[in-house]
């Protein structure tokens, strides 16, 4: 889990430093826990090992979901460009309902189309981000439109070291990387952050992931 440890608190760091600069959203972010905790999501959820070391050593942060019936979630601001929602565990469950498990009306049946170990864990634009369960290191998947999912990391440490590069590369845009008239993603940010990202994820994911977060 070293790589993982890293990458995460790699991510916190860039993500603070972003969020204390330029970010909209107050207590409303992924902090490290100061005590382990274990065992916070349903049972019906398959976690892997991954995932269950970031959700026992790091918590979602939402102060407006305190005393309501709304989905717990952290927000993850890539400059004025995009912003994922990160479940918190205890809300695993409703995270995974459309996708898994599909409702009508007052009934949830399980989907005979959605493999039970992939995890939905975030959105953005309501498009799912996916957590292979019981691949090593917990490949990352994304859905666009309601597409077949494209992996776009082949670790959930590599996904949030991309996190992390993203957020560094919109700190040094001071937040704004969309044209003001265009309102595409600034040429000059995707130059800054597509070397780093390829490094980590090569070609075909970090094309993936800027096309799911409407980056490119």
């Amino acid at each position: 889990m070293k790589q993982l440890s890293e990458a995460l608190a790699r991510f916190v760091q860039q993500q603070n430093l972003y969020n204390e600069a330029y970010g909209l959203f107050q207590n409303h972010d992924i902090r490290p826990l100061m005590e382990k905790i274990s065992d916070c999501w349903d049972n019906q959820i398959p976690v892997s090992p991954e995932l269950e070391y970031l959700y026992s050593h790091y918590e979602m942060i939402d102060a407006k979901a305190a005393g309501t019936h709304k989905l717990k979630n952290a927000a993850v601001e890539i400059g004025d460009a995009a912003v994922l929602f990160f479940a918190a565990p205890e809300h695993l469950y409703r995270q995974q309902l459309g996708y898994r498990w599909i409702t009508s009306g007052e009934l949830v049946q399980e989907s005979s189309s959605w493999p039970p170990h992939h995890v939905v864990i975030a959105t953005f634009n309501d498009d799912p981000v996916i957590i292979d369960t019981i691949a090593l290191g917990s490949p990352v998947y994304a859905a666009f439109e309601g597409g077949v999912p494209q992996q776009i990391a082949d670790s959930l440490a590599n996904f949030f070291t991309a996190l992390s590069i993203l957020i560094e590369g919109a700190c040094t845009f001071k937040g704004e990387l969309k044209d003001e008239e265009t309102y595409e993603t600034k040429a000059e940010y995707i130059e800054h952050v597509k070397p780093l990202l390829h490094h980590w994820l090569g070609d075909n994911q970090t094309t993936f992931l800027l096309e799911y977060l409407s980056l490119s």
